[in-house]
């Protein structure tokens, strides 16, 4: 059987997912590179999920799921393919797939146009330990990455366009943060500033003009130095102006999008006295970013 896998993080949509989520993640050796995390996963996931999962409920918990079976559902039908979404830290785990089905080719897609060791190889890491794991030895190929690709960036000057409004706006590419020693180690900050000034050259391309473009890391966690500038930082660079933020990490709407950009720093946009700010929803189900998937699928 030949297979398509969607790799993803996860996502909560309970108290009890919730606190699944955060052990896992605090498990995996690429987010935390010492084994610590041994007493930190439990630790942290014991404590924090109720207070978390407050603020999930502002959302009414992460819709990756629904936007992910959405793309399923199209992408098998564009393809022809069988298309399996397979999530890091939360059920369906690749090793649940890979205990009901057996495979002779795979092909595996990461859902994140940059290569980091925190998402892709953690992701990519997690299916061969569990072909492994069973006993099955399938052609794999991988796919990524992919943000220097035309047509999946096309798809999110397609996202853009529909927050953009006139000329008086700034826009901030918003990537998800790393700490700096792990971020030294890894090609994703090159990746993610090559990636901003190839958006920037074809945003005039496409009719949208702002008075300027920017880059900045969101989702700082503890007291470590992390890429720099913060999201915080930028908007507060900007008071009084008028933003648009796009969420340059992601394929499909996470917490991260739906509710740190959209609610939490709309909130504090509002402190320091934005006139608008605005995100962009990434691409999700959209028909460009199906199609682009379907293109590197045939090969």
């Amino acid at each position: 059987m030949r297979g398509v896998l969607l790799l993803n993080m996860g996502g909560a949509r309970s108290e009890q997912e919730l606190r699944s989520f955060l052990f896992n993640m605090f498990s995996d050796k690429y987010i935390i590179r010492s084994p610590v995390r041994y007493l930190l996963a439990p630790l942290i996931s014991s404590l924090r999920y109720k207070k978390i999962w407050r603020k999930y409920e502002m959302i009414g918990g992460s819709r990756i799921y629904d936007h992910t079976e959405r793309l399923v559902k199209k992408l098998q039908q564009r393809t022809g393919e069988a298309v399996f979404p397979v999530m890091r830290y939360t059920h369906p785990l690749a090793a649940d797939l890979l205990a009901q089905r057996e495979f002779d080719e795979l092909i595996l897609i990461p859902l994140y146009p940059h290569y980091s060791s925190t998402t892709t190889q953690s992701s990519l890491e997690d299916v061969y330990f569990g072909l492994k794991s069973h006993g099955q030895t399938p052609q794999v190929r991988e796919i990524g990455p992919y943000y220097d690709d035309p047509l999946f960036n096309a798809s999110i000057i397609e996202q853009i366009r529909e927050q953009y409004q006139d000329s008086g706006f700034h826009l901030i590419f918003s990537a998800h943060g790393l700490p700096q020693k792990i971020a030294v180690r890894d090609p994703y900050e090159g990746q993610i500033e090559a990636h901003v000034a190839l958006l920037k050259s074809l945003l005039p391309e496409a009719g949208m003009d702002f008075k300027g473009v920017h880059l900045a890391y969101q989702s700082k966690v503890g007291p470590m130095r992390w890429l720099e500038p913060s999201l915080e930082t930028t908007l507060q660079g900007l008071s009084g102006e008028k933003v648009i933020v796009y969420p340059l990490s992601f394929t499909i709407d996470n917490s991260e999008t739906d509710l740190e950009l959209a609610i939490e720093y709309k909130e504090l946009a509002q402190t320091i006295g934005l006139q608008d700010y605005r995100v962009c929803q990434v691409q999700n189900d959209s028909d460009l970013f199906v199609e682009f998937l379907a293109t590197r699928i045939a090969g």
